[in-house]
């Protein structure tokens, strides 16, 4: 299984990713069994990355200052053939995020977009949202396709139920918890185990996809049903537990997938 390379390997993963959440990512990351990296600055962002094996680009706290560092970061990516997941936090918001993520997926190669329904239809369709939150009335194996189809490009698309498409396939995900609604940067934080879980493809594959999504479910799952864990606090911490206790054993007994035809 992937989640044996990858620990194995433990990829650099470069993650350009918003104020909030940067902490927790970096936990999550390293409980996995990858190295994260927190680099921001344009001068090195081009040697740092063809040493990386994924890059994580993540909009929560966007800024003009930061745009030509996220470009920087995405054009060294692909001149080095490094696979760039994109999260476009809450880009349904605000024209200056959908706009800016527009821009990213016309421009450059984006390996995956990773977002809750809501964010992911508003970047293929006409539609808005409030905040980071997702529409739960969103079909999000409509909008996975929608987005892969329009840009090219493999999609995870997250809400009670999640979806990811690859070259015209879909899998339907059943795994998860709404715990992972109660503490921020659960989201945040799948967007960079997607990017881990792909090191070195830019072309990931379905598999690929489904058992990190799964994977990070199940692990998330487990962490519920832990001491407490249903208490906010306590998930946060039993979940970094479990993204380093979940092994593959966990995600054959365990994974609820199935191809949407």
């Amino acid at each position: 299984m992937r989640i044996n390379e990858v620990r194995r390997s433990n990829p650099l993963v470069l993650c350009i990713t918003n104020d909030v959440v940067k902490n927790f990512t970096a936990n999550g990351l390293l409980a996995l069994g990858a190295s994260p990296i927190m680099a921001i600055d344009e001068a090195e962002l081009e040697d740092l990355i063809q040493h990386c094996g994924a890059v994580l680009i993540n909009i929560g706290t966007l800024s003009e200052d930061i745009m030509p560092a996220i470009e920087t970061a995405i054009q060294a990516a692909n001149k080095y053939a490094v696979p760039v997941v994109l999260d476009p936090v809450a880009c349904g918001a605000t024209n200056f995020r959908k706009t800016f993520c527009l821009k990213l997926l016309e421009h450059y190669h984006i390996s995956v977009i990773r977002g809750n329904a809501s964010e992911i239809s508003s970047l293929s369709a006409e539609s808005s949202m409030k905040g980071t939150d997702s529409d739960t009335s969103l079909d999000t194996v409509a909008v996975a396709r929608a987005a892969g189809d329009r840009f090219n490009t493999a999609v995870v698309v997250t809400g009670a139920i999640d979806a990811v498409y690859v070259d015209g396939k879909v899998m339907k995900l059943q795994n998860g918890t709404p715990m992972l609604t109660k503490v921020t940067g659960g989201g945040c934080l799948l967007g960079a185990i997607v990017s881990a879980f792909i090191y070195n493809e830019v072309k990931p594959t379905l598999s690929m996809l489904t058992e990190a999504v799964s994977w990070y479910n199940i692990a998330a799952e487990r962490a519920e049903q832990r001491d407490n864990g249903t208490l906010p606090g306590h998930f946060q911490i039993n979940l970094l537990d479990m993204l380093q206790e979940t092994v593959e054993n966990d995600i054959a007994e365990n994974m609820r997938a199935e191809e949407v035809k």
